[in-house]
């Protein structure tokens, strides 16, 4: 038997193939309530050699990973989007509380129904900004201009992580809140439903290549998942205001 063939087997052996499962997820942070959740989501599950990575695929663009890892002279180490947890008991459900700061996260049944309210946070909780992809982000970048006498000028352009939290209501209607965090601790909000779109508070039309602009204040703002270009976006060749 050759090498890579033996190798083969023994993955097959100590590995057990992923299956999507639908459930419900939710996350609460103590410093930022503005990025909680409970929405519809769906994992896989992979299990080798006395570790279980759980993928998780959130409704709202979310998306994480847990590990369950066996640790040697006994116990088990957890772990949420590579951020050491502490494992909560919650019934069915699969709960975890990072030890740094202490986000809750949690993998129900699909058949939970949405809690009143959060389970109280621990107090003196430090407010600081979750990783990207964690709490309903998304990485990305994030482009700010302004219409000024000689055309459109650029405010500012750079790394952010955008967070959306969306519902449905009894018709079928979705509306949302959008929250655009940049790297320089600029904060964009972003509210829309399928007939109108605010951008930081003023009414904003959508336009090519994700953008957005308030016609009566010139603002215009966009955001891409990758990293944007003057040939695709003209205002990066202009000079700052």
């Amino acid at each position: 038997m050759g090498i890579r063939h033996f190798t083969a087997v023994v993955a097959l052996l100590f590995a057990t193939p992923a299956l999507t499962v639908d459930a419900k997820c939710e996350y609460r942070h103590p410093g930022h309530p503005s990025w909680d959740f409970f929405a519809a989501c769906s994992y896989d599950e992979e299990v080798a050699q006395g570790r279980v990575t759980t993928s998780v695929r959130v409704a709202n663009g979310s998306r994480f990973t847990t590990v369950a890892e066996d640790v040697a002279g006994g116990g088990t180490r957890y772990s949420v989007n590579g951020l050491a947890a502490t494992r909560l008991e919650r019934g069915e459900s699969r709960c975890y509380r990072t030890d740094a700061e202490a986000e809750l996260v949690c993998i129900h049944p699909v058949d939970t129904e949405a809690p009143a309210a959060p389970a109280a946070p621990p107090a003196a909780v430090p407010a600081a900004a979750a990783p990207a992809g964690f709490g309903g982000g998304r990485s990305g970048f994030c482009l700010l201009s302004q219409d000024g006498p000689g055309g459109p000028g650029l405010v500012e352009y750079g790394a952010c992580v955008k967070r959306e939290n969306c519902l449905v209501d009894a018709d079928g209607g979705t509306s949302c809140l959008t929250e655009f965090d940049w790297k320089s601790g600029r904060v964009t909000e972003m509210a829309r439903t399928d007939d109108w779109h605010t951008l930081d508070g003023g009414e904003a039309s959508a336009q090519a290549n994700g953008c957005f602009v308030d016609a009566a204040v010139g603002l215009q703002f966009c955001y891409s998942p990758k990293a944007m270009t003057a040939a695709r976006y003209p205002v990066l060749a202009a000079d700052p205001q």
